[in-house]
């Protein structure tokens, strides 16, 4: 059929070509038609922007849009060229509706840039996944791990730091350190950083691919032993110029509430829990006698103003006096442009954050300029340069616990210094409104820079160098004023701090690259050469005793306290020397290889132990290519096995050295140890990774599916270790733990429906590790962690045991709420000094010696969860889409701090709508414990009780756009209009009793409502 028009097309050519040269007749004098349509890739039917759309053999012609939409008047007859690079050229006669699928070229030109060379990204073997700019657009984020939040498998991302400009946190198949070092390192179009990734503005990312295994981290050898999230930003394409604009601004308010017991449910509990203890201590007493006197005057229970308020029915909520509803905006403009010979990308972005929580607000300026430009035919430079500014306003860290926890029988009253119950004054409550008025500010200023030099000296021989920067500086300002509690309490008569630190990270990569192909076999190897700097210092000046407040931190020298002065300080470098060999081999794109070895020096350790070799070998095969497979409609069936070792060189700088610090007393100079004893044995954490997968595409990648399985041997872990104080010292570090890391991953996508004017496309990925600890110290088997008012009470976590998971919950495992009727099974077992009636927490006697003691502890859950991922869903009709993102998590637990104190059940505390199901001698049938005021008991948190499920189902987005038809925007001389709206975290479901089961209860965590606009010209 397509022979047979093509060869339709070629004679009315020839026939038109010959009456214009026979009789002068214009072909094109015929009368025009309009032709519109749109342009998909291939591969995965995303829209392609920037296509150039020609009237063949002349030079009329047009761009498309973001949407890959286009519109052309052309003549009848005429015939459509569509190109693109890294694409096939395709040509389709003009007609009025025109939709195009594009296949990548063989040689496909997207790329990447890793350690100093741009490869392409089918080359990056091994376990890799991403998002590209059009998935990035869907969401409207200020920080690019929000964005890929449950969209890639293998890749967990918590956003549990909810305050305006707070990042959130990601693992790459989880822990994979005991100690030092568990988050992944980004790297910016070839430059390695590893935080402050909120700088970044995901407006200007054209892609983002999570290096997950050792055979695809290899290229960056120690420094990817945790995974690698290597962000391409954009590039001016090839065609007209463009002009973009994004904006959206967004109302905030909780994301969920805490419902808490209103001033009358207050005074009932602690009248209940006062009433329970006198009746425990005299138990033949008039229970309602007592009750009565503490209603009456000289209450024991409550103050006179609080009696006042309970009979008057008042009630006072502290949290709304310090709570608003915050308003978020970002706009970013972008102008690109792209020829064959260079390309120009700008884009300035300004984002501002109101935080729930009073004065706490974040703003950031930023721009970004990346430039290519040919010199010679066979020499190139560019740059990809990147400027932030953020400034920050901070709440003290106090405010929104203390505010969460307030009296509500308590008049609010901003004149007050601390919070009070039973009309006692609490000095560590301290007043959260007045805490409002502490001075706490922040600013960042980020130069990102990667500039490189290329030279193709011949065909596939390329010579790269480049030289990049990230140079950063942040300073942090505090002050206390005067009149505040925190300053009287204390008497610093007001103080303040002023902070200044900086980063001045450098990088130099220069390698050399060729690619051949002979016939169905294709090559590719690699050389480099790296050089890595980091140096940070700071400086920080506490000042006390002002004179007045009027001037905030900005002038210390008004400070009258100099005694109390302290002044602090550092100095540190470190440097990475890197030596890269890496050769990649395919044979009829069916068969494929690549070796890698990377040679790391590393400042951290001492001689004779700096330098690692961390090598690793992939094997792909692609069995849908093969001919016996020719009939079975598969697009892909690709098997892959990956081995490697990585290395992790996290560790403090000098630990393999003892530090000593100068103290001038009495005249003479000592030195006093910083309490690390040096190790000059120390050497690399070695990671050992094994990772089969497999890669299935079918109904011409319709349908397409990848999963993995990996297993992570850790081992000579680097770990702090106590010491005896006979030492004279308190801890030094050692090679001494290893860890077991195992876990698979699964990864659909479906376009469930592809008609011109209906598309439904869904995705799915869902993944799952497990650890556990194979050694400690020597025999060793269990490493605690202790603290608690007394410093020697073992906490819930934190601790490490041999043959567990890290990060365990270890604890008292809870039996139930006892009744009357355990009164005589529970009688003989000794608590260790605690009392239990009906309505307390009876724990478990694990092992049966009828005693409760730190034997009786164990592993009751664990942090991390059993599974986790998200999906997605895309709804397209005409120009109106509608789009839901989904992420979840299953099977971890928690301790929310907040949910336990709101269940303590004195009533002198603020408290929970569960207390209302409280247990009472009418009402047994409860999980809920007893009021009781006083100590005897098991409290809440010394047993797994109250440990919460953390598991949620969270809809991320959901959000409704339109796109304006073809015909609007060329008369408005547009190349692209969309409007949306997004709901951002509207709905999670989850049995978390705190406020966020992600996020926790230090900050809320919000949902926003927000309006959107793209628009280009």
């Amino acid at each position: 059929m397509h022979f047979f028009t093509y060869r339709r097309i070629k004679l009315f050519g020839f026939f038109l070509l010959s009456a214009a040269f026979f009789f002068s007749l214009d072909v094109y004098s015929q009368e025009p038609l309009q032709v519109t349509g749109q342009v998909r890739s291939s591969d995965n039917g995303s829209p392609m922007p920037g296509v150039s759309v020609t009237v063949k053999g002349t030079q009329r012609g047009v761009s498309t849009n973001s949407d890959g939409k286009f519109i052309l008047t052309a003549p009848s007859g005429a015939v459509l060229l569509f190109t693109a690079i890294g694409y096939e050229s395709q040509s389709l006669p003009a007609r009025s509706m025109v939709n195009v699928a594009l296949r990548p070229v063989a040689s496909d030109l997207q790329e990447v840039t890793v350690v100093g060379v741009t490869i392409r990204k089918k080359d990056l073997t091994g376990s890799v996944a991403g998002i590209t700019e059009s998935t990035i657009k869907e969401l409207p984020v200020t920080d690019i791990n929000q964005a890929i939040q449950g969209r890639i498998p293998g890749v967990l991302i918590q956003n549990n730091n909810p305050r305006p400009g707070g990042s959130a946190t990601i693992k790459v198949r989880g822990n994979n350190s005991i100690q030092y070092g568990s988050n992944p390192i980004y790297v910016v179009d070839g430059l390695v950083i590893e935080d402050g990734f909120n700088t970044i503005n995901p407006d200007d990312i054209a892609s983002v691919d999570v290096l997950k295994d050792a055979s695809a981290t290899a290229l960056y050898g120690a420094r990817g032993a945790n995974g690698v999230v290597l962000i391409t930003t954009r590039r001016g394409k090839n065609g007209e110029g463009r002009v973009e604009y994004n904006a959206w601004t967004g109302v905030k308010s909780f994301a969920r509430n805490i419902d808490y017991l209103n001033a009358q449910q207050i005074a009932d509990l602690r009248i209940d829990a006062y009433a329970n203890t006198y009746m425990d201590n005299n138990p033949t007493a008039n229970r309602q006698d007592y009750i009565n006197t503490l209603i009456g005057a000289n209450s024991p229970a409550f103050s006179a103003a609080e009696l006042a308020v309970n009979r008057s029915g008042q009630s006072y909520n502290w949290l709304d006096e310090i709570t608003r509803k915050g308003i978020q905006q970002n706009h970013t403009a972008t102008f690109s442009k792209g020829t064959d010979d260079g390309s120009i990308y700008v884009s300035f972005n300004y984002t501002n954050q109101s935080g729930l929580l009073e004065q706490s607000n974040y703003r950031r300026y930023g721009g970004q300029i990346n430039l290519e430009q040919k010199i010679k035919p066979w020499l190139k430079l560019g740059t990809n340069t990147g400027f932030s500014r953020t400034n920050e306003s901070y709440i003290d860290g106090g405010v929104f616990g203390i505010a969460a926890n307030a009296n509500p029988l308590l008049a609010i009253d901003e004149n007050l210094l601390y919070l009070s119950w039973r009309g006692i004054t609490n000095t560590d409550l301290y007043n959260p409104i007045r805490s409002l008025k502490i001075d706490s500010k922040g600013n960042q200023s980020r130069l990102l820079t990667s500039n490189y030099l290329v030279a193709t000296l011949i065909p596939g021989l390329n010579i790269r160098t480049g030289v990049s920067l990230d140079a950063r500086s942040q300073d942090y300002f505090n002050y206390v004023p005067k009149s505040l509690g925190q300053s009287i309490r204390n008497s610093t008569s007001g103080s303040a701090t002023q902070r200044k630190e900086s980063w001045m990270n450098w990088q130099w990569d220069s390698s050399l690259s060729y690619d051949k192909s002979s016939g169905k076999n294709n090559f590719s190897g690699l050389l480099s050469f790296g050089l890595t700097q980091n140096n940070y210092n700071y400086n920080q000046v506490d000042a006390r005793g002002f004179a007045t407040d009027e001037f905030s931190y900005k002038y210390l020298g008004g400070a009258y306290l100099k005694d109390q002065f302290q002044l602090a300080s550092d100095f540190s470098t470190n440097s990475l020397i890197s030596y890269i060999a890496r050769f990649n081999y395919n044979y009829d794109q069916k068969y494929f290889a690549t070796l890698t070895g990377r040679y790391d020096g590393s400042s951290r350790f001492g001689n004779g132990n700096k330098w690692g070799l961390f090598p690793s070998l992939a094997l792909a095969w692609d069995i849908a290519k093969e001919d016996f497979f020719k009939g079975l409609n598969m697009d892909a069936l690709k098997l892959r096995a990956g081995y490697g070792i990585a290395g992790n060189q996290n560790i403090p700088n000098f630990a393999y050295n003892s530090l000593y610090r100068p103290v001038f007393t009495n005249g003479s100079v000592t030195y006093v140890s910083d309490g690390r004893m040096g190790n000059p044995n120390l050497k690399w954490e070695k990671q050992k990774q094994l990772n089969l997968g497999l890669d299935v595409g079918v109904l011409k990648n319709r349908l397409s599916f990848s999963a993995d399985y990996f297993i992570i041997h850790n081992n000579d872990l680097l770990m702090p270790r106590t010491l005896s104080t006979t030492t004279g010292f308190s801890n030094t570090i050692e090679n001494v733990g290893s860890l077991l890391n195992k876990g698979v991953e699964f990864n659909v996508n479906g376009k469930i429906i592809a008609k011109e004017d209906f598309q439904w496309n869904v995705s799915a990925n869902i993944s799952s590790y497990k650890n556990k600890i194979t050694k400690l110290f020597g025999s060793v088997d269990a490493i605690y962690a202790y603290g608690g008012f007394t410093g020697v009470e073992i906490q819930r976590t934190g601790n490490l045991f041999l043959n567990q998971p890290l990060n365990s919950i270890y604890t008292y495992k809870f039996d139930k709420i006892a009744q009357e009727s355990d009164m005589d099974r529970i009688k003989n077992i000794d608590y260790g000094g605690r009392t239990i009636h009906p309505g307390d927490i009876i724990p478990v006697d694990v092992n049966g010696d009828s005693k409760i003691d730190d034997a009786d502890r164990v592993v009751v859950g664990k942090l991390d969860p059993k599974f986790y991922g998200g999906f997605s869903s895309n709804f397209s009709y005409k120009n109106l889409s509608l789009n839901a993102v989904f992420n979840y998590s299953y099977g971890g637990k928690a301790i929310s701090g907040l949910y336990e104190g709101l269940l303590t059940g004195t009533g002198e505390y603020a408290g929970i709508s569960d207390e209302l199901d409280r247990w009472t001698p009418e009402h047994t049938d409860t999980d809920i414990l007893r009021a009781y005021r006083g100590t005897g008991r098991f409290g809440v948190g010394e047993t797994d009780y109250a440990v919460q499920n953390s598991s949620f189902l969270r809809m991320s987005a959901l959000t409704l756009s339109y796109n304006f038809a073809d015909s609007f925007l060329t008369k408005a001389k547009m190349s692209n209009l969309r409007l949306y709206v997004t709901a951002n975290n509207l709905l999670t479901v989850t049995k978390y009793k705190g406020y966020d089961p992600e996020g926790g209860d230090v900050y809320p965590t919000s949902k926003m409502f927000v309006a959107g606009i793209n628009v280009g010209f």
